[in-house]
């Protein structure tokens, strides 16, 4: 029986999984040996990110030579612009109704958060193309995220992508060799050794559901990352910058050849003090025998590699030099494909957050004696690029009044993170400037 039809079986007899039951423990068991089985695939992709490649890895070394790696992370460089593209800035929310009280919940009850979980949750995206978002009570009660890479975790979904399960494999700070391995149910997180010995009674979930969110970038995963992508490119560049970083090291070890005589080699040592070379005889050769190295076939192969990586990338080289009048739609322009891909990146990060703000309103719901819908609630991604608010500020001035309202046209502007906000501040100043009037000290007029 293969395992879409024992978790068929499984759950016509009950919903959601118990672990005490042999039956469900050992569909998790089965899960867990595939996932532990395919993890090596992330394990790879993370490597290359962090610079560990396979060029890096397995370069050839050669006895009594220059055997320097160079490494250039492109993979990491392409990742860091996106990330920085696509969530540089904060993500900014609005009510659908006009509700104001849900988007400073939000802010709120997130304020504890990393700064750079945003950012952090992408990274992960990108380099993956699946990442895990996991929602906990922490000792305050208070509503936390923890992002999970799928080299440390494993979500069962259905074909409706609803997640059954979710394996969590870790190691802790103080137990390095230990893994714990942690199963998140419906209403239950089950506590296991690495050979699924329980170790600690089942914590009780609130949220009546699996606390976790799945991040997709794409339905091929990694076969449509940026590591498939470029990873050859990446390979052959460093191999060979490597290899003529190596061949100019070996002029250092360059060797004089001598032809037509015989030097005594106790006389080589001042021969090189003084910078004197001495044959008796008038038909001898001194010269270095060196390697004829053509250095722009060199240069235009490394470059091509560098400029095929950033066309499949999508990027465009900052470095190359610029006309001093580009325009800010010719520079927006140039943009355009890098722009296309970050848009589809930010849909995928939103689909998270879609999910993390529906767990966040049914803590809220349970917790604090709200009745907040998470459809109400949309997410605002500006991309943190260069914005003409001249050119905004100038095309509102001359639109008729009516047509855009104060708050659409707040959102317009790179500067404001905080529509809500920014409004509160605005009635706030207009109030303070209207005189106060004593009504004690008015008069009617006879």
């Amino acid at each position: 029986m293969n395992i879409s039809e024992l978790i068929k079986k499984l759950f016509k007899k009950q919903t959601g999984l118990n672990l005490y039951n042999p039956e469900h423990l050992a569909l998790v068991k089965k899960i867990y040996g595939n996932y532990t089985a395919n993890r090596h695939i992330y394990e790879k992709m993370y490597r290359y990110y962090k610079g560990d490649t396979d060029a890096m890895r397995k370069y050839k070394f050669i006895t009594e030579r220059s055997n320097i790696k160079t490494n250039t992370n492109y993979i990491k460089k392409f990742t860091k612009e996106e990330v920085s593209y696509t969530v540089g800035n904060d993500i900014t929310y609005e009510s659908k109704n006009d509700d104001k009280d849900i988007i400073k919940d939000i802010e709120y009850y997130t304020t504890h958060w990393n700064e750079l979980h945003d950012t952090d949750l992408m990274k992960y995206l990108i380099v993956f193309t699946k990442v895990y978002e996991l929602y906990y009570l922490d000792d305050n009660a208070d509503f936390c995220s923890k992002i999970i890479k799928p080299t440390d975790g494993y979500a069962y979904t259905d074909n409706a992508g609803n997640v059954l399960f979710f394996i969590h494999a870790f190691k802790n700070d103080f137990d390095t060799i230990t893994q714990y391995i942690d199963v998140y149910t419906d209403n239950y997180i089950y506590h296991f050794d690495s050979k699924f010995t329980e170790i600690a009674k089942p914590t009780e979930s609130i949220f009546g559901e699996v606390p976790v969110s799945v991040g997709e970038l794409t339905l091929e995963e990694y076969h449509d990352s940026l590591y498939k992508d470029i990873k050859g490119l990446q390979d052959a560049f460093e191999t060979n910058f490597s290899d003529i970083g190596n061949e100019i090291s070996d002029f250092r070890n360059a060797y004089l050849v001598f032809t037509g005589c015989e030097i005594n080699k106790d006389d080589i040592p001042d021969m090189k003090k003084l910078g004197v070379l001495q044959a008796k005889d008038k038909d001898s050769t001194i010269q270095w025998l060196i390697k004829n190295i053509n250095d722009t076939f060199i240069q235009n192969t490394l470059d091509r590699y560098v400029d095929t990586m950033y066309q499949i990338a999508c990027h465009i080289n900052h470095n190359e030099g610029m006309v001093s009048n580009l325009s800010g739609i010719a520079l927006r322009s140039r943009l355009i494909a890098l722009e296309n891909k970050c848009k589809l990146q930010s849909k995928a990060h939103k689909n998270i957050v879609k999910d993390r703000n529906r767990f966040l309103c049914m803590y809220l719901n349970l917790k604090k004696n709200k009745n907040y819908d998470y459809k109400d609630i949309n997410a605002l991604y500006t991309p943190n690029i260069p914005m003409d608010d001249l050119g905004t500020a100038q095309m509102l001035a001359q639109v008729p009044e009516g047509i855009i309202s104060k708050d659409t046209s707040r959102g317009l502007f790179s500067f404001i993170n905080n529509k809500v906000a920014e409004a509160e501040k605005v009635k706030k100043e207009q109030d303070a400037e209207i005189p106060e009037i004593n009504l004690d000290t008015v008069t009617a007029d006879e």
